[in-house]
């Protein structure tokens, strides 16, 4: 590997090391989210912006008593839709398991509040419906209040002496359809999977640290794939196309071929290091998957192995497989450069980063897209010149 490749992935490894150093807080609420729990006198407020826009507002009156206090407002834009939030006394924050308070916007504009024991029959097909909790919940209330835009859940919680309310798991979801008292499935994103958090009820401080590592995980598997996949490997192989025989020469002791396999390798290295965390987070995310996207980064992995591979095992030029590896290798590199970008369009997606990733790998793609445009314009150009020059000679040489 080349000195200046080694210094391009050791300033990189440590940029991505420092986003492991980051850490997840919840934003601070809203304005006029705020201003309704000031006026309720709840003493603390948090926004799951990054997760799916839900505001938390609660305050624990007494603590020998134990009594919770909760405001829960989220948007609901269409024309149903519901609210849930809840507590799992169980021994992770997950959906199956917890007691829930849920809030379902009717057809007709009505706004009714139920509480809903979450079972493992749910995640079977089984429907969700009303039932008693083993939760004492009283003055529950589900609303909209129009200056703010937001629908409301409110609740009265009295929580068993045996709860530790500095160590506390709470679930909160938001779905766009509901039949009647049935809230239906949410999407499936990870902002919606994300939906939990380990919670300390009396400093509001998040507890779950694996959530934290796991959206750092999330973030370094993306960056990591975007600049080995998506950046280093077109660029080995524009070296490849336009630096062996033009328009840019550079043939002096096989300076091409040492700067295109110097791409690839580093690509190689970045990629499948992003490919690895990928590994990782799947087998983490024990009750969710993104089937597609997995088994497109496993054959992007698959062929860009066989593709480096493939430079060890190059025929002799004057080898009759020269020709044949050739063709291979030309095909399956440019197979796997659509095959990547497919991907990390879908990887973009599914962290629900478009407004930002999205418009800059746009950005990254155009501008290697418009070097090979510039690259094959100025090829045909210098083609179209040495034929014409070709013709003048041998036209001379006829007369």
């Amino acid at each position: 590997m080349s000195s200046s490749c080694l210094i391009f992935f050791v300033s990189n490894s440590i940029f991505l090391l420092s986003l492991f150093s980051l850490t997840i807080h919840a934003h601070r609420c809203t304005e006029n989210f705020l201003s309704e729990t000031v006026s309720r006198n709840l003493t603390l407020c948090k926004r799951y912006k990054h997760r799916n826009g839900v505001e938390f507002g609660w305050k624990v009156e007494n603590t020998t008593t134990q009594t919770l206090q909760v405001m829960v407002g989220a948007r609901l834009d269409g024309e149903t839709g519901w609210l849930a939030w809840g507590l799992n006394l169980g021994p992770e924050p997950r959906m199956v398991g917890t007691q829930a308070l849920i809030g379902i916007k009717q057809t007709n504009g009505s706004f009714l509040g139920n509480t809903y024991n979450v079972t493992q029959y749910i995640k079977i097909g089984c429907n969700l419906l009303p039932t008693p909790i083993d939760l004492n919940v009283s003055n529950l209330t589900f609303g909209f209040l129009g200056h703010i835009q937001y629908h409301i859940i409110e609740a009265t919680i009295y929580l068993p002496q045996t709860v530790d309310i500095s160590r506390i798991n709470h679930v909160w979801q938001v779905g766009i359809v509901a039949i009647g008292m049935e809230p239906k499935f949410h999407e499936k994103t990870l902002k919606h999977y994300d939906s939990t958090e380990i919670i300390d009820l009396q400093t509001g401080t998040s507890l779950s640290i694996r959530s934290a590592r796991r959206h750092q995980a999330r973030v370094a598997h993306g960056i990591l794939s975007i600049i080995g996949w998506g950046v280093i490997l077109p660029i080995g192989v524009i070296i490849a196309r336009y630096f062996k025989k033009g328009p840019i020469h550079w043939n002096e002791h096989d300076q091409w071929k040492h700067a295109h396999k110097a791409c690839q390798a580093c690509g190689y290295i970045f990629g499948a290091t992003g490919w690895a965390i990928g590994l990782w987070l799947g087998n983490y995310s024990k009750y969710y998957s993104f089937p597609k996207h997995g088994a497109y980064g496993i054959s992007i992995f698959t062929f860009a192995t066989l593709q480096t591979l493939a430079l060890r095992l190059k025929p002799h030029k004057n080898d009759e497989l020269h020709t044949y590896w050739s063709i291979y290798h030309l095909s399956l590199g440019y197979a796997l450069l659509i095959v990547i970008c497919v991907n990390i369009f879908k990887g973009i997606k599914i962290l629900q980063e478009e407004e930002t990733w999205k418009p800059t790998y746009i950005a990254i793609i155009s501008s290697i897209a418009f070097i090979f445009f510039v690259f094959e314009i100025t090829n045909w150009i210098k083609f179209k010149v040495d034929q014409l020059k070709s013709k003048e000679e041998l036209s001379k040489q006829i007369h």
